[in-house]
């Protein structure tokens, strides 16, 4: 049996939705930050509020994530109760690193006991985000650096470029000078 077509407006539609969610989180999972690029695919569209939960497909709903956080925050919703401690950061709405901070080693640090639940339920310190922060920071330092020593590399060509000048300038005196002493006729002030 053949698989219902979609509309071509309506596939339309949903290519344009995705493309204004995949720009709004950058080209990365708005729950780990792994780009599209470092995952080698594109990623999902995710419903903050599942719609199992009452949510609805509204771009404020809308997240890009990748498929392990997506299959690690499956339907999940809060209950009643749950919404002060047990509760997942809006990527937009909630401003995280309130929340928590990446430690040196590139693990994630909860800063609250809800922020900890969220590093948990999405495992956002599984060994590979914690190498590919860890990873991050050190081209970030190493771009750092280069820039640095590029910097650096240009004041130093600009003061060889001076002292060449400078250099040039006193040759030029010195061969004046040579060529006026050695020039017939001059009296050397001997008498």
């Amino acid at each position: 049996m053949l698989a219902p077509r979609c509309h071509p407006i309506q596939s339309m539609i949903e290519q344009a939705i995705r493309n204004s969610v995949r720009r709004a989180y950058q080209y990365r999972c708005g729950y780990c930050g792994v780009h599209e690029d470092e995952a080698g695919t594109l990623l999902k569209i995710d419903h903050f509020r599942p719609r199992s939960a009452g949510g609805d497909s509204e771009l404020e709903n809308l997240v890009y994530c990748c498929p392990t956080c997506n299959r690690r925050k499956g339907d999940f919703w809060p209950v009643a109760e749950q919404v002060t401690t047990q509760r997942l950061w809006h990527p937009h709405r909630d401003h995280l690193d309130e929340h928590f901070f990446e430690h040196l080693d590139g693990r994630l640090i909860a800063l609250t006991e809800t922020s900890a639940f969220y590093i948990e339920r999405l495992q956002l310190n599984r060994p590979p985000l914690i190498t590919l922060r860890r990873t991050r920071r050190e081209v970030a330092l190493m771009r750092n650096g280069l820039k640095l020593a590029q910097e650096e590399q240009t004041r130093l060509r600009q003061r060889v470029e001076t002292l060449s000048q400078a250099l040039d300038e006193v040759l030029e005196q010195l061969a004046h000078l040579s060529i006026s002493s050695l020039q017939p006729g001059e009296t050397s002030g001997k008498t």
